[in-house]
C-alpha cells in the first residue's frame, strides 16, 4: 500500500530548515535536528529528502524558479540590466517584507562559507544565463563596462541586496527599508559597481 503525503509535514520540515539554517547556519543544523523541529521521524524526512543537502536543494530550485522566470520576463520586455537588477531586487525585497524568515535564510545561505550544497550542472548553467543576460544588456546599453567580468556580474548583483537585507531586517520600519526609494538605490549601487 502506498504511503500518502502529508502537505501540511513537508511545509512544517521546509520551515524549520530555514529556521535552523538562520540560526545555526549550513553546518550546525542536522536532519535530526529539523526532524524534531517540525515534529516528524527522521525517517519520514528521510523517505522524502536523501539528506540536508537534498532537503536545501529543493528550498533553492523552487526560488531560484521564480527569479529566473523574472529575470527572462524583464530582460525580454525591458532589454536593460537596469531593469533586469531593478525587478531582481524589487522581488528579493518583497520577499524580504512578505516572509523575513525565508529572506533570512537565503541571505545566510548566500555568505555561509559552510554551505556546500552540490548544484547539479544545470543549475550552474541558470545561473551563468542569468549573469550573462545582465552582462549582455549591460555591455549593450553602456549600463555596464565592457571589461566586466561574469564572476564580478555574480558577486555584486548577488552581495550586495543580500547584504541590505540582511543589516535591515532587525529594524522595526521593514516595509520602509525595503520600498520602491531603496530599490531605485541598491539597483544604482550595483550598476555604478559594474561600470
Amino acid at each position: 500500500m502506498a504511503r500518502i503525503t502529508d502537505p501540511t509535514k513537508l511545509e512544517r520540515i521546509k520551515k524549520a530548515t530555514m529556521e535552523l539554517v538562520v540560526k545555526h547556519g549550513y553546518r550546525g543544523t542536522s536532519i535530526s535536528s529539523i526532524a524534531k523541529k517540525a515534529g516528524v521521524s527522521t525517517g519520514y524526512l528521510y523517505r522524502h529528502y536523501d539528506g540536508k543537502s537534498d532537503l536545501i536543494d529543493d528550498l533553492i530550485d523552487h526560488n531560484f524558479q521564480v527569479v529566473q522566470n523574472i529575470f527572462c520576463r524583464t530582460a525580454e520586455e525591458k532589454g536593460t540590466a537596469k531593469d533586469t537588477i531593478h525587478d531582481l531586487v524589487k522581488m528579493l525585497f518583497q520577499i524580504s517584507i512578505n516572509n523575513p524568515t525565508h529572506a533570512r535564510f537565503l541571505s545566510v545561505l548566500v555568505f555561509d562559507q559552510n554551505f556546500e550544497v552540490q548544484r547539479k550542472r544545470e543549475d550552474d548553467e541558470k545561473i551563468n544565463k542569468l549573469v550573462d543576460t545582465v552582462l549582455t544588456l549591460g555591455v549593450k546599453n553602456g549600463e555596464i563596462g565592457p571589461n566586466t567580468t561574469d564572476e564580478e556580474v555574480s558577486l555584486v548583483l548577488f552581495t550586495i541586496p543580500f547584504s541590505y537585507i540582511t543589516m535591515n531586517l532587525c529594524t522595526d520600519y521593514c516595509e520602509e527599508k525595503f520600498g520602491e526609494k531603496q530599490v531605485n538605490r541598491i539597483t544604482e549601487i550595483i550598476l555604478n559597481a559594474l561600470k
